[in-house]
């Protein structure tokens, strides 16, 4: 086991051993029965559903038997990711490679001297640099370290003491996203010592498990090659503290899912995508085509023209002559009369004006039966008889 689950479980006995967490669970009671009944009247105002209460008395049950033995739960849902990290730490033989670490660099700096450092900042500039390395290296990383290990047992006693609160308001819909969200939490907590076992790993597999096997490579990851010992020792020991620094990020990415967020949105707007055409494809073979042909039947006579604005013109006959758009009275010429001037210039607006097409016939049967026509007919009379409305003479609109 880690020292920091150590530190964790004799943190979590304290709290234990005051009534601390007995007030607490009384508390949550109370506020787990209000939220049941609030879940009723919300079943009760959505008329009757049935479902939101049922899920609420599920809810109310569970965290119910939950809160009858809240210490074992949380215990086992922190040593269920524990026990994977101590298996890791046991199986592969590298042991608390970070605590291993520091006591390997003070007996190193012990046995020999603090002295080089005085003297690589009397030779110049650059001794300088590599004292300030050397200093940074050897005090960033056991406080690190450290802060990593109290930072886990407060964090852990903190969902503990907090989480009868909240898990509470699960019934609640709405604020019951404050459980879920705890929930998370939790599992993200837990993700910490098995991320902490795997970076020890990591660095087990690189050679970076002891000073022996970094002095023996002479460089640091095929970097700072020949180096001093003091300033590679500082190097790994910088690279230790940022590795430990980083554990909860790295447990919050994994457990959130945000490193493939991005890769689960397109597979999920693929597999909609396939079922929208799975779904359109078995309906096509379902009718079998009918509404294709339902739509290239059409009544004889052609289709039926668009009413003209303030006009109240109908198709007549079966080559689909209509009346068209209102048109300006014709000047009546001098000496002419009026009904002359008005039926001329009628004459010359319907000689200007483009004749509807007939629609095409099939050549069997007669002309008042609605025929099939085939896709390429249907296609070209309607692309024709669209040209002949948009560019026609004397249109308009």
């Amino acid at each position: 086991m880690f020292y920091f689950e150590e530190l964790l479980q004799i943190a979590l006995s304290g709290i234990d051993s005051t009534n601390i967490m007995t007030t607490v669970l009384q508390v949550a009671g109370t506020i787990l029965l209000l939220s049941f009944l609030y879940s009723v009247y919300q079943a009760f105002a959505s008329g009757g559903d049935v479902r939101i209460l049922a899920v609420s008395s599920a809810q109310y049950l569970i965290l119910g038997l939950i809160f009858m033995s809240y210490g074992s739960v949380f215990r086992a849902i922190t040593g269920m990711f524990n026990s994977v990290a101590d298996f890791i730490y046991s199986s592969t033989g590298v042991g608390d490679l970070f605590s291993s670490w520091m006591e390997q660099l003070a007996a190193y700096a012990e046995a020999q001297g603090w002295s080089s450092i005085w003297g690589l900042i009397t030779g110049g500039i650059s001794g300088v640099l590599s004292a300030a390395l050397i200093i940074v290296g050897f005090i960033v990383y056991p406080i690190s370290h450290l802060i990593f290990t109290v930072f886990y047992a407060l964090y852990g006693s903190v969902l503990y003491v907090v989480g009868p609160f909240v898990l509470a308001l699960l019934p609640i819909r709405g604020i019951g996203q404050l459980a879920r969200t705890y929930a998370v939490n939790l599992m993200v907590f837990g993700a910490w010592g098995l991320v902490y076992a795997i970076v020890q790993v990591l660095m087990s597999a690189i050679n970076l498990n002891s000073i022996e096997a970094v002095l023996n490579a002479n460089g640091v990851l095929n970097s700072f090659i020949g180096s001093g010992s003091m300033i590679l020792l500082a190097l790994v020991s910088i690279l230790f503290s940022i590795s430990i620094t980083f554990i909860p990020y790295f447990a919050s990415r994994i457990v959130r899912g945000d490193v493939g967020s991005t890769m689960f949105a397109l597979v999920g707007a693929a597999a909609t995508t396939a079922s929208a055409a799975a779904t359109l494809a078995g309906k096509a073979m379902v009718s079998g085509g009918a509404g294709y042909r339902s739509a290239t039947n059409a009544p004889p006579g052609g289709p039926p023209p668009p009413s003209p604005r303030g006009g109240g013109g109908s198709s007549q006959g079966s080559t689909g002559s209509f009346s068209g758009p209102p048109r300006p009275l014709a000047t009546v010429a001098p000496g002419t009369s009026a009904d002359t001037g008005a039926s001329g210039a009628a004459a010359s607006v319907a000689s200007s004006q483009a004749p509807t097409p007939p629609r095409p016939q099939s050549q069997a049967g007669s002309s008042a039966q609605a025929q099939s026509l085939g896709l390429a007919n249907s296609f070209f009379w309607w692309s024709g008889y669209g040209l002949g409305k948009l560019w026609g003479p004397g249109r308009t609109q």
